[in-house]
């Protein structure tokens, strides 16, 4: 089964809770940016990341808007599901951003990052897709004739983010993931940079706390 929620922000405790307790052996669990384990490599996270490892499952995260982006791509970059990935751990990798996965026969579309509310968007960020990595995801949607089945984003398409916060501020790569949402067919977009638990609708869902399984 594929499992999906949202920022884990580094917190261990998150990996104890009973949320996670229905995942087993095979299982894959995807959360949707601000992993967060990949930070100061302190001995705590050291610790932590070890504790990850042991899990039965796999741990599968796309970048949010807060990740040490220079650590992450350090780790080397291998095969993933017909995609490619960087290798945090044997249970543990970053999906690429615009990268297309099959997991458990289900066509994934992964982009990562975001931007901090209080980031100057006028200023090149790590923390956003270049523009190279925009026209791979493009070229890779429509190789699938714009159809997948299930997008992972952390950042919201424009307009579903101005209507769940009216006044909130609206960067490129919102503007991006709403060309996609229009252009796109797809079962399930899940994205988590809102921080709320929160259905927009039967295909397009705002996950924290919550815990969605995909069959």
């Amino acid at each position: 089964m594929i499992y999906i929620t949202g920022d884990t922000h580094g917190d261990i405790e998150v990996f104890n809770e009973r949320r996670l307790g229905q995942l087993k052996k095979g299982d894959t669990l995807i959360v949707t940016g601000d992993f967060g384990f990949i930070w100061d490599n302190s001995k705590e996270e050291i610790k932590n990341l070890k504790k990850l490892t042991k899990k039965k499952y796999d741990i599968l995260f796309v970048e949010g808007a807060h990740e040490n982006f220079e650590r992450l791509n350090e780790f080397e970059e291998v095969k993933f599901h017909e995609g490619t990935a960087r290798k945090i751990a044997d249970n543990i990798y970053c999906l690429n951003r615009g990268e297309l996965y099959l997991i458990e026969d289900h066509t994934i579309f992964a982009l990562g990052g975001g931007l901090p509310p209080e980031a100057d968007e006028t200023e090149a960020s790590p923390s956003l897709p270049t523009d190279e990595e925009l026209e791979y995801a493009v070229v890779n949607i429509e190789e699938q004739r714009h159809m997948v089945d299930i997008i992972i984003t952390h950042e919201a398409p424009a307009s579903v983010k101005r209507m769940i916060h009216r006044g909130a501020s609206i960067n490129d790569l919102n503007i991006f993931l709403d060309t996609v949402m229009h252009n796109t067919r797809y079962q399930k977009w899940f994205f988590g940079s809102l921080h709320e638990d929160r259905q927009i609708s039967n295909s397009l869902i705002c996950v924290f706390e919550d815990v969605h399984r995909i069959g």
